[in-house]
């Protein structure tokens, strides 16, 4: 039997590691934004006046940067017995890819951004808690928009169109004809619609959203592909995105439990499908059911749903108020409910991850 006293020390502890780990973050944040990552990657080692020289920084302020990194362990010294101005900081080998790398599996710099856009909104959130309303996704800035992308670009980019898809015999199939249309729903920044132009050369992809940041970044995106031609982005509401019977497959990444209708959208998708046409649905891997405490993963899920998720799907007293931990019966009744006669889960193994199949 825990004590009283014990309960209150582990959760100092805990609490003070967790205020260390964010502030550490938002410092890694500094280092992304301001590329000063990428500045120490390019130059091997530098003194805190070259890197503020290198990425146009304030030098005392570069300084102070560093020294807090190596105390951190995220940089290290070429001589730790030089003094403060000669100090020259070096971005160890195996720290590169997960700072600067956007298509690794270990990528973290996204997840630290959207946590720093998570606390630019908390004025907004205090007052949606009171009154019961929405905070905006506009609230969380453009660090928010593209966090979220770049979190799920490295599995898009790796392995949607050329290990996920493809083993679904079918769909690939289908995939492989010429003139087959996809369906990007809540697009964002464009990255699953772009992935799949890529893995299959003859189809097309409409990208939907309704945040115009997003789909501007979505359209560069594709510009920069090369895929300008074959992928498009526009402003339209997924509950309507499209005329009847048009797509071969839709594909909506980690999206439906943002959604204030999902029901409604998952209903607009089904009449965008030609018959036999397929829903590929990628959300969060919950638990089954609730369990207190949980594991981190859940963890992680309720910190975005409180913060995020929820908050920005609150439009009226119509919302469905799904959140982020939307558990397996939560979407096969929203599936249900717009049309879908069966939902089944795909054997495609993902950390944070569930994907489901459904069809027309």
């Amino acid at each position: 039997m825990i004590d009283a006293d014990q309960q209150r020390d582990e959760l100092v502890e805990r609490l003070f590691s967790a205020g260390l780990a964010m502030g550490e973050l938002m410092t890694v944040y500094l280092g992304d934004t301001l590329g000063l990552y990428r500045a120490l990657e390019r130059s091997g080692s530098m003194t805190a006046a070259e890197l503020a020289k290198e990425t146009g920084t304030f030098e005392r302020y570069a300084r102070e940067w560093l020294e807090q990194q190596a105390a951190a362990g995220i940089l290290t010294l070429d001589d730790g017995s030089a003094g403060p101005d000669e100090r020259r900081y070096v971005l160890p080998p195996g720290h590169i890819e997960p700072l600067l790398d956007l298509e690794s599996p270990y990528s973290i710099a996204p997840f630290c951004k959207s946590f720093v856009a998570l606390s630019g909104a908390m004025p907004e959130l205090v007052d949606a808690f009171r009154s019961g309303g929405l905070v905006p996704w506009s609230a969380y800035g453009q660090d928010m928009i593209e966090a979220q992308g770049d979190f799920n670009r490295p599995w898009l980019v790796a392995s949607l169109g050329t290990e996920y898809l493809p083993s679904i015999p079918d769909l690939h199939a289908r995939l492989s004809e010429p003139g087959a249309k996809v369906a990007d729903v809540a697009c964002g920044v464009g990255w699953a619609g772009i992935s799949l132009a890529k893995a299959y050369p003859t189809i097309t992809v409409d990208g939907f959203d309704l945040d115009e940041l997003s789909l501007e970044i979505a359209t560069r995106n594709a510009k920069e592909a090369g895929l300008a031609d074959r992928v498009r982005f526009e402003a339209r509401d997924g509950a309507a995105a499209g005329q009847e019977g048009q797509y071969d497959l839709a594909i909506v990444v980690e999206a439906i439990h943002d959604l204030s209708q999902p029901v409604a959208v998952l209903s607009g998708i089904r009449t965008m499908l030609k018959p036999g046409g397929t829903l590929i649905v990628a959300d969060e891997r919950t638990e089954d059911a609730f369990t207190a405490p949980a594991s981190e993963t859940e963890r992680l899920f309720y910190t975005y749903s409180v913060l995020c998720c929820l908050p920005s799907a609150m439009e009226d007293e119509t919302s469905a108020g799904t959140g982020t931990v939307m558990r397996r019966s939560t979407f096969e009744k929203y599936a249900k409910e717009a049309g879908f006669d069966e939902v089944s889960v795909l054997p495609i193994e993902h950390d944070f991850l569930r994907f489901y199949r459904l069809d027309r």
